[in-house]
């Protein structure tokens, strides 16, 4: 199973890197090439390039009619395969005595690490998973225990899940899914947050259990998405992964225009949520993102919507149905914090042509896309 915490560190340099689109105001040399010692080498230099307005229009309507499909999976392929990959799935029956023992362990809160290694197999743990919270540790020898009754009822032992190691301290906690005494999977349960394990009902009566899955995070931004997993039988399967917070406020280095959306669950049965969500582009042409006090620019669009997602028996999904939404899956997938600049250019093709029939809007627009422009002719060098 590839390692998720894996594909986030190299998410971590992705930013990085679209920083240094975003800003667009430092040259970029490309990596040195081995040479001999006596030859000396002047790297390239990237400078940016100012753009006509006529240029700008053609290269803005170039993008409008782009096919959007294969910009949206382009902009979802990264967590979409950290969701897929996420369960790993098991096979483990836990003898009477060891399932008694687990039920005792359960009403501690805490499990002797010999025991762990006997009901789980090998387990991975340091001090850190000791650690119920800052003030307060397990007894010694042993590590921390979770309970997740994902029927409600903490005396029937159904479809449950048990957190070994304390999620926000350890960082090989380990999320183990129960059908009876049958370990089913296991995910990392390692997580900044004390509400990431949720659950409800499915129409069909099975579990669905939901978490929130941190892609970055830092000072004016980060990506978190909730990834749905629903018990089917003795397996669990991946059945919905959502943008549940997206936010790149301005003035920031990370990027070339502000975005938020946020998604709260109102109901679960049907499973509906909340989208909150807006996009503003920098107010002048004389952006720099280290400014500290610029002021808003044009905004693309603010608002918010209903979504609702119905139980498809056939996929064995939850299928999101935007008709009666005000947003569509493209235009999701633009407040996700990955390059995606195209796809928002043609998902939102429409509105920006609104906002340049403004002289002054139209100015932040032209200077966005002599950014993004000049964004492409670099990647396409490099090609």
């Amino acid at each position: 199973m590839p390692d998720p915490f894996k594909i986030i560190r190299n998410l971590a340099c992705f930013v990085l890197v679209l920083a240094v689109f975003g800003c667009n105001h430092a040259d970029k040399k490309p990596d040195k090439k081995v040479v001999k010692k006596t030859q000396k080498v002047k790297p390239k230099e990237y400078k940016e390039i100012k753009y006509t307005e006529p240029q700008l229009l053609v290269f803005f309507d170039s993008v409008g009619k782009l096919p959007l499909q294969p910009l949206a999976d382009k902009a979802a392929f990264l967590a979409d395969s950290v969701f897929e990959n996420f369960t790993e799935p098991m096979n483990r029956i836990l003898s009477s005595a060891d399932f008694v023992s687990l039920k005792t362990c359960i009403r501690k809160g805490m499990i002797n690490a010999s025991a762990a290694k006997k009901i789980f197999g090998e387990i991975k743990f340091d001090s850190t998973c000791n650690a119920k919270t800052l003030f307060d540790s397990v007894k010694k020898g042993s590590v921390y225990l979770g309970y997740f009754p994902f029927d409600g009822n903490r005396n029937r032992f159904d479809e449950f899940g048990i957190l070994i190691g304390n999620a926000g301290h350890c960082d090989s906690s380990e999320l183990y899914f129960f059908k009876g005494n049958k370990i089913i999977a296991k995910q990392s349960g390692y997580s900044r947050y004390e509400d990431n394990i949720q659950y409800f009902k499915n129409a069909d009566g099975e579990s669905i259990v939901y978490r929130r899955f941190e892609f970055t995070r830092g000072s004016g931004i980060w990506w978190f998405n909730s990834f749905f997993y629903k018990y089917d039988g003795d397996k669990i399967i991946p059945v919905l992964n959502e943008l549940k917070n997206s936010n790149l406020l301005q003035p920031s280095p990370w990027g070339t225009r502000e975005l938020w959306l946020e998604s709260t669950i109102q109901t679960t049965n049907p499973l509906v949520m909340k989208v909150v969500y807006h996009q503003q582009f920098p107010d002048t042409t004389e952006y720099d993102h280290y400014v500290t006090d610029t002021k808003p620019g044009p905004m693309i669009v603010n608002d918010s919507t209903l979504v609702k997602y119905t139980w498809n028996t056939k996929t064995k999904k939850l299928e999101v149905q935007l008709e009666q939404a005000k947003i569509s899956r493209p235009q999701i997938l633009s407040y996700y914090l990955v390059d995606n600049e195209l796809l928002f250019i043609s998902a939102y093709h429409q509105r920006i042509k609104e906002i340049m029939r403004n002289k002054n809007k139209k100015k932040s627009v032209l200077h966005y896309l002599n950014i993004i422009k000049n964004h492409q002719n670099e990647l396409s060098e490099h090609q």
